[in-house]
C-alpha cells in the first residue's frame, strides 16, 4: 500500500463514521408521578427554546407516560437576557496642606458584566389523542426555565394526579 492510500484510508473511515452519527436536536426531560413514582419522558421537539406559543403553531412537545402518548405545546415568557451590564463614571480630587501633596483624578469609565442566570415562567399543556371511546387525558404544567434551557416545575393531570417536571 502506498503512503497516499495509507493516509487516505483513516480519513475515509472517519468520514463514513461521521455521516452515520445521529443528529440530536430534541431536548429530553422527565415527568414523575408524586404518589406512585411512575416516570415518564418529556421530549421538546427541535430543542427547548424560550418562546411564546403562537396561534397555528404545530405541537412542540410530547410526553410518554406509561402506555399513554401525549402531544401538545409549551410556552416560555419573560426576560431570558443572560447578561446584565452596569456602567459607572466617577471624578475625584484631593488637595493636601503643602504644595507637593496635590492629587487630582479624572475618573474613568467602568463597566462590569454580571453573570446572571435568570429564569422565565412557562407552561406546558399536552393531551392524548382520542382513540375509540377512550376519554382524552390532559396534563398541564407550570415551570421555571433558565437561559440554558433547563427547568423544573409542577404538573397536574386531568385525573387529579400530580407530577414533578425536570428538564
Amino acid at each position: 500500500m502506498n503512503r497516499f492510500a495509507a493516509a487516505a484510508l483513516p480519513l475515509t473511515l472517519l468520514g463514513v463514521l461521521a455521516s452515520c452519527a445521529p443528529t440530536i436536536t430534541d431536548t429530553a426531560g422527565r415527568l414523575v408521578n408524586a404518589v406512585s413514582g411512575q416516570e415518564g419522558r418529556v421530549l421538546f421537539l427541535g430543542g427547548f427554546q424560550p418562546r411564546p406559543v403562537l396561534a397555528g403553531t404545530p405541537d412542540n412537545v410530547t410526553v410518554q407516560l406509561g402506555q399513554d402518548l401525549y402531544s401538545g405545546k409549551y410556552s416560555v415568557i419573560g426576560n431570558q437576557n443572560a447578561l446584565g451590564v452596569s456602567v459607572g463614571f466617577g471624578v475625584g480630587s484631593s488637595f493636601g496642606g503643602d504644595s507637593e501633596d496635590r492629587r487630582s483624578g479624572y475618573g474613568g469609565l467602568r463597566t462590569s458584566a454580571e453573570a446572571r442566570n435568570p429564569t422565565g415562567p412557562g407552561n406546558l399543556i399536552v393531551k392524548t389523542q382520542r382513540l375509540n371511546t377512550a376519554a382524552v387525558k390532559t396534563i398541564t404544567c407550570d415551570f421555571q426555565a433558565d437561559a440554558s434551557g433547563h427547568g423544573v416545575g409542577n404538573c397536574k393531570g386531568s385525573d387529579g394526579s400530580t407530577y414533578a417536571l425536570q428538564f
